[in-house]
């Protein structure tokens, strides 16, 4: 006897219902027929695409390398910017001609006459530089509104109050060195302002934290504490009509 139909019994493990597919012999082979081919087609479709996937792979790495050789010359073209933007500030400060040759006037300049040997202020010194004491500069006193002069060309980079420094002044020269004027009567620069040395710059004057009329004046070269003295030996320690009790801080 030969069977027309066929039949597929489900039965749920979960439930006490079951159901059945029932399909005819040629049903059951065009139904192997398409899975073979479906299968058959899946495995050559893998076998002829193995190249295409190998170039896709092979290309996005190609892309990603490219990708990573384009931000390195990004940020070589930001280092050469930055350089270029260097080599103007220094060429606007030394200069060079169309050789490329260092102006040895301005060479000069920058290294001797830039020095800042210009006296601050007129006065007598109160109160020496000591390092260890903190006390990062001299004391000079003398009557308020007494002129304080800059001791070299520079670029004001502070003008302002404060509780402990009262009126001040700050003067970058450029070239290392900056100088520090404090207690003033009056500033006479804004932040930004370039002044030449012997400019008048400030009064002496009381403000802040300041028992008298006195400038507190400071020099550091690159970022440290240098004594003043260095440049201005022919300064004095205060008179004699100064007492001991009257050392202006």
């Amino acid at each position: 006897m030969k069977l027309s139909k066929y039949k597929i019994l489900f039965i749920s493990p979960f439930t006490e219902k079951t159901f059945q597919i029932e399909f005819s012999k040629t049903t059951l082979i065009a139904s192997l027929s398409v899975v073979t081919i479906l299968f058959l087609s899946s495995v050559s479709l893998l076998f002829f695409s193995s190249p295409i996937v190998k170039e896709y792979l092979r290309i996005t790495a190609i892309n990603n390398e490219i990708k990573q050789q384009k931000e390195i010359i990004n940020n070589i073209d930001e280092t050469i910017d930055e350089i270029s933007l260097m080599k103007s500030y220094i060429d606007s400060i030394i200069g060079t001609n169309e050789n490329h040759n260092l102006d040895e006037d301005k060479i000069r300049y920058i290294v001797t006459n830039n020095l800042p040997t210009h006296d601050p202020t007129n006065g007598l010194i109160s109160r020496e530089f000591n390092e260890e004491e903190k006390h990062f500069g001299l004391d000079i006193v003398n009557e308020e509104s007494t002129p304080i002069f800059a001791v070299a060309d520079g670029k004001v980079i502070f003008s302002d109050f404060s509780k402990d420094f009262g009126n001040f002044l700050i003067i970058d020269h450029q070239n290392g060195y900056i100088s520090h004027y404090y207690h003033n009567q009056e500033n006479f620069n804004l932040k930004g302002d370039f002044v030449k040395k012997g400019d008048v710059i400030a009064k002496m004057g009381n403000t802040g934290m300041s028992s008298g009329p006195h400038l507190h004046f400071e020099i550091w070269k690159d970022g440290k504490v240098i004594n003043p003295t260095t440049f201005y030996k022919d300064f004095k320690l205060k008179s004699d009509k100064l007492g001991n009790d009257e050392t202006v801080e």
